[in-house]
């Protein structure tokens, strides 16, 4: 397939934490990418974690429902031209989405007297996961984010941005989730426009909180992103090769999470191959 200058190329990677491996606790992060080939000139990407407390004890099962469904609405909504929907609608589809694949689940696997326990609450709090999922084509970006984890977009001049704002009103390790009752109001969102002005991003990068929990810092972690980026410009296959690896000693020397990425390019972007002086 040849690369145009709008095509992008889309992977992702997940490991089981290094405390997972030790406690005997399976990888409860779930990442979905499209397409499945990897190139095309629309990307949608999703990266999900689990909670994995005992209350939430289906949350890997509510991860992959969550990267599931929201790769699947956003691809939807881009290739039936649906740009101008609003962005909390298209959150509260994504949540009802959700909701509702849960609730085909607990069918399919009921729930035995122990387990219900913990869900009395709500049915969807064992499912509880957090959700970040992007969409872009050559036209517009499509930026969403309930809950903790890391949304980075990269552009030619090297520099790194962050194009939502951070959660209020939440303490230590706390996050929203989805399976809150109001989780659509939860959201962080962002719509992106080409204005043909040379600044659309060419890197993408949606991350778990297994991953920047890892560094000693937000600097460091941002640091190695603008590596990240210089890597899967310079030698995609090479660099989306070594993510599983990458991933396992980044959280084996650091969180001991399970840490999970999806990243993307553009290659047919003019790069600056070295960082700024």
């Amino acid at each position: 397939m040849n690369i145009c200058s709008s095509d992008w190329k889309i992977a992702g990677a997940s490991v089981r934490g290094a405390a997972h491996i030790r406690s005997g606790r399976p990888n409860q992060d779930a990442v979905e990418y499209l397409p499945a080939t990897g190139n095309g000139i629309r990307i949608v990407a999703a990266v999900s974690d689990g909670h994995g407390s005992a209350p939430h004890f289906r949350s890997s099962t509510g991860a992959r429902l969550a990267t599931q469904g929201a790769a699947d609405i956003l691809a939807w909504h881009l290739d039936t031209q649906e740009d101008d929907e609003s962005e909390s609608t298209l959150a509260g589809e994504i949540v009802a989405h959700w909701r509702a694949a849960v609730i085909a689940d607990i069918e399919a696997n009921p729930l035995d007297e122990e387990d219900a326990q913990f869900s009395s609450h709500s049915a969807f709090t064992p499912y509880g996961a957090t959700l970040i999922t992007a969409a872009a084509n050559e036209n517009i970006a499509i930026l969403l984010q309930i809950g903790d984890g890391d949304l980075l977009l990269g552009y030619a001049d090297g520099s790194v941005e962050r194009p939502l704002p951070d959660d209020d009103g939440l303490q230590g390790e706390e996050t929203f989730s989805l399976c809150q009752e109001d989780a659509g109001q939860y959201f962080r969102i962002a719509t992106m426009w080409n204005q043909n002005d040379h600044r659309w991003p060419d890197f993408m990068l949606l991350a778990t909180d297994g991953v920047a929990k890892s560094f000693r810092d937000n600097t460091g972690f941002e640091e190695a992103v603008r590596h990240l980026r210089l890597l899967a410009h310079d030698n995609w296959e090479e660099t989306i090769e070594a993510l599983p690896a990458w991933l396992e000693e980044v959280s084996g020397n650091g969180s001991g999470d399970d840490s999970t990425i999806c990243i993307a390019i553009r290659p047919g972007s003019n790069l600056l191959r070295k960082e700024k002086e």
